[in-house]
Parts: C-alpha cells; structure tokens; sequence
C-alpha cells in the first residue's frame, strides 16, 4: 500500500487563500473598514466572479452605508431556501469555497446568493477568529 503525503484539506488553502486576499484590502483601505466589512467585500468579490456578465449582487459605491452583515437569512425565504443556503455553505467547508459559490450562483437567486453571502462570511469570520488570524471586535 503505498501512502499518499497528507494534503491540506481545501477549506484550509481556502482559508489560507482569504487570508492574504484580507491582509491586501486591509493595506488598501488603511483600516477604513473593520476586518469583517473586508472579509464581506472580498467574498462578495469571489462571488461576483461566478455571477453572468452585467449581473451585480452586491453595491460596492463608497458613499453607501455598508450592508448590515447577519448570521440568519433574510424572513422573507421560506424554509426550503434556508436549507439550500445552508447547503451551499456545507459544500464550502466539505469541498471548497469556489464550488460553494458556483453552486449558489447557479440558483439564479440574487436573494438566497445575498444571504448565502452574508452568513458564509459570518462563518468564516467565526473560524478566522477561533484560529486567531483575526482578533474579534466587541
């Protein structure tokens, strides 16, 4: 039997790969916005990636108040869009963050892709806290 070398599992290059994405927007934005704000804007970004062309999720002009980041879907989906969220999610953490996304864009959905945004950074966030890449803000 021959042992394959252990590789790292795909959340963790993901996770690698979102904490030099944040290091780069935080130099940019000379700690304008907090470590979260960032996290949203740069997953945001990696969404818009997989969105049609000229389809746009997220408003990225300086001059609004950002988006309130929440860990619940909005009410108004009904229960069956939450589990589809909420799947999406686990296809992050069980396979990697590029296929999450591509499963949620395919939805077509900007709404469960607006929520599935907000609580996958919510998440991530939670992990870049525990594994202290990111100190938590009260």
């Amino acid at each position: 039997m021959i042992n394959m070398p252990e590789t790292p599992s795909t959340i963790e290059h993901d996770i690698a790969e979102l904490e030099k994405q944040l290091d780069a927007k935080k130099a940019a934005l000379e700690s304008q916005k907090s470590e979260k704000e960032m996290l949203h804007d740069v997953i945001g970004e990696k969404i818009q990636e997989h969105l049609p062309a000229g389809r746009q999720v997220f408003s990225t002009l300086p001059d609004q108040p950002p988006t309130p980041i929440t860990t619940e879907p909005p009410s108004y989906l009904s229960q069956e869009l939450k589990d589809k969220i909420q799947e999406f999610v686990q296809i992050v953490f069980n396979k990697s963050l590029d296929e999450g996304i591509k499963e949620a864009s395919k939805s077509g959905n900007i709404a469960v892709i607006d929520a599935f945004h907000d609580i996958l950074v919510d998440e991530l966030y939670d992990q870049l806290i525990e594994k202290r890449k990111l100190q938590k803000v009260e």
